[in-house]
């Protein structure tokens, strides 16, 4: 399985991957009494882990069902599952740092508006 199949994964027409990575931001706008972010560091790498194998898994379950009365197909079939739903968390993270490294860095103009968004939180 290549990039590709994570990339078009769609339920009704909305890609799973900016579905992830827009329950991860979600997440991460939660903010305790004094104004904090409540999820971050380790804490946030494990909800995108767990926001990617739901949904990975729930649109890999949806797709295709268990191989009835084999028990090793049976296993293969939920271990794929669980690695689609787990590279789905994966790539959704990993691709949201590259792309906030890649802006952090190209333009002073990006700077600014990222700049922005963390004096409005």
């Amino acid at each position: 399985m290549d990039i590709q199949a994570y990339a078009s994964a769609a339920v009704a027409g909305v890609p799973l991957l900016f579905v992830c990575i827009g329950l991860v931001e979600w997440l991460k706008a939660f903010k305790n009494s004094q104004g904090q972010q409540l999820i971050h560091g380790n804490w946030l790498l494990a909800a995108s882990m767990l926001v990617g194998l739901v949904l990975g898994g729930g649109y890999m379950v949806a797709q295709t069902r268990p191989v009835a009365g084999d028990a090793w197909l049976g296993y293969v079939y939920w271990f794929a599952v669980a690695i689609y739903g787990i590279g789905l968390g994966v790539i959704a993270s990993g691709l949201y740092s590259a792309v906030k490294a890649i802006l952090e860095r190209s333009s002073p103009l990006s700077v600014t508006l990222m700049d922005t968004e963390r004096c409005s939180e």
